[in-house]
């Protein structure tokens, strides 16, 4: 059996820099610093205290998380005096902007992405003006509206482009942000070339992990495909009659999880 790890896949730099800020250090993280169970764990164990609420930050500092918070957030912490260290991935910081850009600008800010995904609240939440599109179905929202268009940085491409060009039919007059990031872009190409060499696809990364998921639509629509968060969930029947495997993993799986996953498959082969 022949093994293959698609050539974008793991960590991106968003991801790497949140990490790189908190390491060895024993401080509090508002949210979960970056969507992988595994890494959390191991931060806990080293030390760092992560809280969902901003009132329930004790310490003298906060670290925020690579997804970001509203505004809101930032003025509230500020306001009890305690210092924020912000990790926010910096394409996620732009999406920020460029929403109170629109809106400033007399737009209708149309974001599509999850609504309840941490990034999408940050970005939305202190708008005034703003439609949240998950799909297709709801283009209908924006009709005859003046929008303009942002996307959750770790949206599907094609899935994106499609709902664009039905909410340029539908609003009155539009701009648009094509805002997903180029990791993002890079890793769903990577995986699309692998999958269709392959006769399985092993997605690795949290199952709350956004870009993971949609790495596992994507491969799914072209060749088998598993979703797995650990090298401990990789099963023995999987990979009967299997002579090529691709694996491919989300912007917030580290190496060491991608490498234990290999070498299973490998025992398994």
């Amino acid at each position: 059996m022949k093994i293959y790890l698609a050539k974008n896949s793991g960590l991106c730099f968003g991801v790497k820099r949140a990490l790189d800020i908190v390491d060895n250090k024993k401080t509090t993280v508002l949210g979960k610093l970056i969507h992988n169970p595994q890494v959390i764990e191991r931060l806990s164990n080293n030390g760092v205290r992560f809280v969902d609420s901003f009132s329930e930050i004790y310490s003298k500092e906060v670290v925020i998380s690579a997804h970001g918070v509203p505004e809101s957030t930032i003025t509230k912490i500020k306001e009890k005096s305690i210092s924020i260290i912000d990790a926010t991935c910096p394409l996620v910081k732009k999406v920020q902007e460029l929403a109170k850009q629109l809106e400033k600008g007399g737009y209708t800010v149309v974001m599509i992405g999850d609504p309840k995904h941490t990034e999408v609240v940050g970005v939305t939440k202190d708008l005034k003006d703003c439609l949240i599109i998950k799909n297709e179905n709801e283009v209908k929202k924006a009709k005859d509206k003046k929008i303009g268009i942002i996307v959750q940085t770790t949206q599907d491409f094609e899935k994106t482009k499609k709902i664009v060009e039905k909410l340029k039919k539908t609003a009155s007059s539009f701009k648009y942000y094509n805002t997903i990031c180029t990791p993002t872009k890079s890793r769903q190409a990577s995986a699309i070339e692998l999958a269709k060499k392959v006769q399985l696809m092993i997605v690795v990364g949290g199952y709350k992990s956004a870009n993971t998921k949609r790495l596992a639509e994507i491969c799914s629509k072209i060749t088998k495909t598993k979703h797995i968060e650990t090298a401990e969930e990789l099963k023995k029947e999987w990979f009967k009659d299997i002579a090529s495997v691709g694996i491919t993993a989300g912007a917030s799986t580290p190496d060491w999880i991608i490498d234990k996953v290999i070498k299973r498959i490998k025992n398994i082969a």
